[in-house]
């Protein structure tokens, strides 16, 4: 009996002692802690922190509608002839679009993390394009911006610190150096910072147009053409040197800012034997930029003005900028002018240009949903040393025009912008009983941007 009574204990003491284990393996009826998203400010950056790190996190961007539409008049192309230009009618108004489309949707992603030498940040911008008809983006993918920054130094594809407000306010531009809302530089940079809001920049970019969505063309290294005239580009040997010193207060902002830009190219004028004619030469530009903040007329508004100064590096006076980059010919209309860091005379000698513009803007709030951008540029291009062929010497164009926007609740904007350009060009002395070449246009859009 006693035998029988211990077996059974035993037997019950193991089946316990089992049933404990395995209750030890079964989730238990009490939750684990939540794991909530961590907010972080890094930087002035609110976002999220990555899982399993120290990074804030944040993603951003925007989608834009927009229909755009343009006035056509009688387009002119010129072509190159030893000793002489020609020009006469263009493309036929009947097959040139008045009307067109675009949508682009824009996305950014920005990382930032802090440091024993300040923030380290990673960000990185795309943009995806499709459009249709007159003065549209075409279709395409690409980088719009992606850089990283630490201990002052910036290193990608980032805003050019030669710009001050770049291309002004609306999605077409005035004359004024851009690089900023597009066509971005790579480049390699330090900024130091001083007391009371000052800063110097030193920087290498990358030279010339750079290359936006797909398929659109770039000019060679080193050289910007953005009408390739009668040279073909050289090689880039050096990257453009940017210099700019900065003061940012409660007033608004300074800038000086100055470039160093390598010109190589080869004449490249068929039967004339003289294809070893070549130039490799410096040229440069200088930029004076001031923004003063106005709260007493609203919060946000603000009055700012750049003016810059260029010898034979084109692209930073502004000019290439204007409208959708057509060079005094509004939608096609009229005689493009001969932009270009320089020209080959044809007997051994290079011209060279000299360009500069003075730009203005504004932008004033009615209200919290209404407010006004109104935009002003003038620009000028004279060539000098010139040769034995003869092209326009001399041009002038003004841009006049604004946006204006509506947000009716937060994170929606509705815009619409009007731009007006007229262009003038003196005649050739070769060009006898023509007239002065004048053309202008106006150019509209309205767009819908949605932003998070």
């Amino acid at each position: 009996m006693a035998l029988i009574k211990s077996i059974l204990l035993g037997s019950a003491a193991g089946i316990v002692a089992v049933a404990a284990a395995q209750a030890a393996d079964l989730p238990t009826r009490k939750a684990a802690p939540a794991e909530y998203v961590k907010i972080c400010n890094v930087g002035g950056m609110a976002g999220w922190i990555l899982p399993g790190s120290d990074t804030c996190f944040k993603i951003s961007g925007y989608i834009t509608g927009q229909i755009e539409a343009g006035n056509l008049r009688q387009a002119y192309a010129w072509t190159f002839a030893p000793g002489a230009l020609a020009f006469g009618p263009g493309a036929s108004t009947f097959t040139r679009p008045s009307f067109g489309w675009t949508t682009r949707a824009n996305i950014d992603f920005d990382a930032r993390q802090d440091t024993a030498y300040g923030v380290l940040r990673g960000y990185a911008e795309i943009q995806f394009e499709n459009g249709n008809g007159f003065d549209t983006t075409g279709v395409g993918a690409y980088i719009n911006r992606a850089y990283v920054q630490w201990a002052g130094i910036t290193a990608g594809k980032a805003n050019s610190f030669f710009s001050f407000f770049g291309g002004g306010e609306g999605w077409a531009n005035i004359f004024s150096p851009d690089q900023q809302g597009f066509n971005q530089p790579d480049l390699l940079a330090y900024t130091a910072t001083f007391g009371g809001g000052f800063s110097l920049t030193i920087a290498a970019q990358s030279a010339g147009t750079n290359c936006g969505a797909a398929g659109q063309a770039c000019s060679g290294g080193g050289t910007d053409m953005i009408a390739a005239g009668n040279a073909t580009y050289g090689g880039q040997r050096w990257p453009d040197f940017v210099a700019a010193l900065r003061v940012d207060q409660a007033w608004g902002a300074a800038q000086l800012s100055g470039v160093a830009h390598n010109v190589r190219a080869y004449d490249g004028l068929a039967g004339t034997g003289l294809n070893g004619n070549t130039i490799n030469a410096w040229g440069w530009g200088v930029l004076g930029g001031l923004k003063i903040n106005l709260p007493n007329f609203g919060p946000g508004d603000n009055i700012q003005v750049d003016a810059v100064w260029t010898r034979n590096a084109i692209w930073y006076s502004g000019i290439p900028d204007g409208m959708w980059g057509e060079n005094g010919a509004v939608n096609g209309n009229g005689l493009p002018m001969v932009v270009a860091d320089t020209w080959s005379n044809g007997n051994g000698t290079w011209a060279v240009p000299t360009a500069w513009s003075v730009a203005v803007t504004a932008e004033h709030h009615f209200g919290p949903t209404f407010s006004l951008d109104p935009e002003f540029s003038y620009a000028q291009l004279t060539w000098s040393n010139e040769g034995p062929i003869n092209y326009i010497p001399n041009a002038t164009s003004w841009i006049v025009g604004g946006v204006a926007h509506w947000d009716p609740v937060p994170h929606l904007d509705f815009a619409f912008e009007v731009l007006y350009q007229n262009t003038h060009q003196t005649r050739p002395a070769a060009w006898v009983g023509l007239s002065p070449v004048d053309s202008d246009g106006v150019a509209g859009r309205f767009y819908i941007t949605r932003d998070f």
